[in-house]
């Protein structure tokens, strides 16, 4: 019985402490939810009123009084004229607010992925973060919109109408007691399994979507490899364990309920008997009887409803557990803009900047050390290669650059002129990206480019387009620059993909260049051309890329090999003897 207690009240702190978030994230419409709520508990009072009107009409009926009786009839038709108008308007007034929570709520979680930390964020799937910000939000903004009124409401309508039965015939309040004490140990029994149930169904959700997302995105390999009946098995085996899951939150809702209805079954046949009694003995009159038995269905049904309530009690605070937790994420760490800021882009135009890393150490939260006190320069006018066996740190260093992660010790900044300034989140207009795989929208080719760059002009985009050998192409494709790409761009080769990113990121116009494989895909003449052009059009510009394909290496002017936790930089030799291993 202890246990029960526990996990009763464990329950009851959740729901009051999910509310009161929910309704802390969503302050802007507490106004609107207490008029809300106010409308409710007007309607459920005059509801509730027009329930005590059967009284009058069944007494009238049965002395004959018909003149009477048509002026009632007349006064319960108008008044329900009245409840209808009012349940239109508090839907209405419900529906305002849902749609209002449900966008601040999404928006605030959106901002949230966009401004967290990004590794924190890589703790989560996709689709986890997809079922999170849709699902889960959902279910917060809907079960805080109709939720706590629906409780005022049936509460209301079973305290009203049981206090009107005991001012009718004061003897069911022990009838009334029973009934209660047998809910409330059904309750007891049954919710925590409830509440646990509800829990694995959002994860296994989560999971679903999760894999949803991994089948649609590597279909090609899926078919490739005649996988289809793998993966089906896989999804199969997930649908099972959320089906299991849900019939296990509804076998003890429904136990819970049975126990219940069992209870105020009986309670009813004890109440209908003592209410026929006590019309026979003449304490009560049949219009009382009336309205005491359409009292008793009405407060048999709340019940009902409060029970069926309980699943959607725990699927709110599990997904407010789930959607709380990532809107405590921390946000990436803003230092604001330096001193000089504005003076350091202006000379960074003029002479170029130059990228300095010295004695720099990094190692990620969950893993070992990736870089131990190393050191490394590019300068305008230069182009960088970082090469060395996979996983060792090449993405990873272009990832500090860009102040996606920070650096535990040591000192990674720009240089322009007599002017320094430290790299990283807030600097990253300076730097312009072409990240490793496909990169770009659905959308038109236009909108891709213009999202970099809003204020840029058709030329410049050609400009671009043609730096990056992808023009041609372009301008014979329907609609050109308004030809839309589906998802993953598709109808573009690995190559054009690569070309249009690589086109993209020069719109931007920043003195430094970051590519992460980005020429993986082309052909060495291609590959050897695009370079070529970024450097004959902009010879300030500052260029590291990440490669494993030796064809690069001859047109750079350093490279560094990364292995063993350090950046070693290359002489002429070492780098024939890397081409030279590479074309093995």
């Amino acid at each position: 019985m202890g246990r029960m207690r526990k996990d009763k009240m464990e329950v009851f702190k959740k729901t009051v402490h999910t509310f009161s978030w929910a309704m802390s994230v969503m302050r802007a419409f507490r106004v609107r939810f207490n008029a809300y709520i106010l409308l409710v508990i007007i309607k459920s009072i005059y509801e509730l009123y027009m329930m005590t009107c059967i009284k009058g009409i069944v007494d009238m009926a049965l002395a004959d009084n018909v003149g009477e009786l048509i002026v009632m009839c007349r006064t319960v038709l108008v008044l329900y004229l009245g409840a209808i108008v009012m349940s239109l308007v508090a839907d209405r007034f419900s529906a305002y607010n849902y749609n209002g929570m449900y966008n601040k709520l999404e928006m605030a979680t959106y901002r949230k992925i966009m401004d967290a930390s990004w590794f924190d964020l890589t703790e989560y799937h996709s689709g986890d973060l997809m079922t999170r910000l849709s699902s889960d939000v959902g279910s917060i903004a809907r079960n805080t919109n109709s939720l706590i009124p629906a409780l005022v409401s049936n509460a209301i309508l079973i305290f009203g109408a049981g206090i009107y039965l005991l001012y009718l015939d004061y003897s069911m309040i022990l009838v009334a007691l029973a009934v209660a004490l047998v809910i409330l140990l059904a309750s007891k029994l049954f919710i925590r399994h409830v509440y646990d149930s509800q829990k694995r169904i959002r994860v296994i959700q989560s999971r679903i979507a999760s894999f949803h997302k991994e089948t649609f995105n590597n279909m090609q390999a899926v078919k490739a490899f005649g996988l289809e009946e793998y993966f089906y098995t896989k999804m199969d085996d997930l649908e099972k364990q959320r089906v299991e899951a849900d019939l296990t939150s509804n076998k003890y809702s429904l136990a819970s309920w049975a126990i219940t209805f069992l209870a105020g079954l009986f309670g009813g046949l004890v109440c209908i008997a003592g209410m026929f009694y006590r019309v026979h003995t003449g304490n009560i009159s049949f219009g009382a009887l009336s309205v005491m038995a359409f009292l008793g269905v009405q407060i048999g049904n709340g019940i009902k409803t409060l029970l069926h309530m309980i699943p959607q009690i725990m699927a709110y605070i599990a997904s407010a557990e789930r959607v709380q937790r990532l809107l405590e994420l921390d946000d990436e760490e803003h230092e604001g803009l330096p001193q000089g800021y504005e003076e350091i882009l202006r000379s960074a135009e003029e002479n170029g900047v130059s990228v300095i890393i010295k004695d720099m150490c990094f190692h990620y939260k969950n893993g070992g050390d990736v870089f131990e006190n190393v050191s490394m320069k590019a300068r305008p006018g230069e182009i960088i290669a970082l090469v060395g066996p996979s996983g060792e740190g090449k993405t990873t260093m272009l990832r500090i650059l860009l102040g996606i992660v920070s650096a535990n010790e040591g000192k990674i900044y720009a240089e322009t002129g007599n002017q320094t300034i430290n790299l990283g989140k807030n600097t990253r207009a300076m730097v312009s990206y072409v990240p490793q795989g496909n990169s770009l929208m659905a959308g038109t080719i236009r909108e891709n480019m213009l999202m970099i760059n809003p204020g840029a002009q058709e030329e410049d985009i050609r400009f671009a387009l043609e730096t990056a050998c992808i023009y041609d192409h372009i301008s014979q494709l329907p609609n050109g620059l308004d030809y839309v790409l589906g998802e993953n761009a598709s109808g573009f080769s690995e190559g054009q993909n690569q070309r249009l990113s690589i086109a993209r990121a020069l719109l931007k116009d920043a003195p430094i260049m970051l590519m992460d494989e980005a020429t993986s895909a082309l052909d060495v003449s291609t590959e050897q051309r695009v370079l070529r052009n970024i450097m004959r059009r902009d010879p300030r510009k500052t260029v590291i890329l990440t490669t494993h394909r030796p064809t690069v290496l001859s047109m750079c002017d350093r490279v560094y090999l990364i292995k063993d936790k350090t950046i070693q930089l290359q002489s002429d030799e070492d780098t024939a003897k890397l081409m030279l291993q590479c074309r093995e």
